[in-house]
């Protein structure tokens, strides 16, 4: 069974900043969420056998989509692509609309590494979205997404853009980095606390398909990595680190089979090449309209 890689482990996470009470109703509210959606065959997110980072500023284009703009929780991950533009998954988006009704509204956490500790988060929020038209919560359809804030971040060394790709680069066989907050261990109730990375070899959908069933859902517009993610990594970047130059985001979080680290199965993220000129596309018309 595959899943992507959203929020189905929830319920500890949420933060009680705002009172008890906002507490335990967004608590029965998920409760009901979770009830509506238990028996999907959806994929999960999360790093096994990862690292805690060291310094918010080894990702600072990372960013955490909260499920709720009272109290944080987190929900997925995303990478801040420009000022106020960050880029999640198709299925991120689903989720966060099918819990709060709207993704206009979501919550946008940056510069932190720690979630226990947000007093020093730069809070965005999304004033407008686009999924890629032929995303239809499969697998195999295209799973990315576009967030506008309506507040532009601050750069500093804690907040950053990463950079994105070119069209024709081919990352395969190449070594990346992935990052996120998502399940330490399958068998955990909880998302890390801490920031974690893992290294990543690169595959190209190709030489993914020889290490999944037959039947699994892939298509040129992704790639894999050998890594463990599950639960709470959907929509955290995968990044490339040349030898000059920034980071260049090569993928986001998509979806893994579970059990997480099932079989030793690689991980499947959408790759960001693929969607360069529609990421353009969808900037330009907003400008164009806004």
């Amino acid at each position: 069974m595959w899943r992507f890689l959203l929020v189905t482990l929830l319920l500890p996470l949420l933060q009680p900043s705002n009172g008890a009470q906002l507490h335990e109703l967004l608590l029965q509210k998920f409760a009901t969420h979770l009830e509506s959606v238990a028996n999907l065959e959806e994929p999960s997110p999360y790093i096994i056998g990862g690292y805690n980072v060291q310094g918010v500023d080894n990702a600072p284009y990372l960013v955490s989509l909260s499920i709720s703009s009272l109290a944080y929780a987190h929900a997925c991950g995303g990478a801040i692509i420009a000022k106020r533009w960050v880029l999640t998954t198709g299925h991120c988006v689903q989720e966060l609309r099918d819990f709060s009704g709207d993704i206009v509204g979501t919550a946008i956490y940056a510069g932190i590494k720690n979630r226990a500790n947000i007093s020093e988060a730069q809070v965005r929020y999304v004033d407008f979205a686009s999924t890629h038209r032929n995303f239809n919560g499969n697998a195999g359809s295209d799973n990315i997404a576009l967030l506008h804030v309506s507040e532009s971040f601050v750069y500093t060394a804690r907040v950053q853009q990463v950079a994105l790709p070119d069209i024709k680069d081919d990352y395969s066989d190449l070594l990346g980095t992935v990052y996120g907050w998502g399940l330490t261990d399958a068998n955990a109730d909880e998302y890390s606390k801490d920031l974690q990375y893992a290294f990543a070899p690169i595959l190209n959908s190709t030489s993914c398909a020889k290490l999944l069933p037959a039947d699994a859902p892939l298509n040129d517009r992704q790639l894999c990595a050998e890594v463990t993610t599950c639960l709470g990594d959907g929509g955290s970047p995968l990044v490339y680190w040349p030898i000059t130059g920034p980071p260049e985001l090569v993928a986001l979080g998509s979806w893994s089979y579970m059990p997480c680290g099932y079989a030793n199965r690689p991980s499947v993220f959408t790759s960001v090449p693929a969607y360069v000129d529609w990421i353009f596309q969808v900037i330009s018309a907003y400008y164009q309209l806004n």
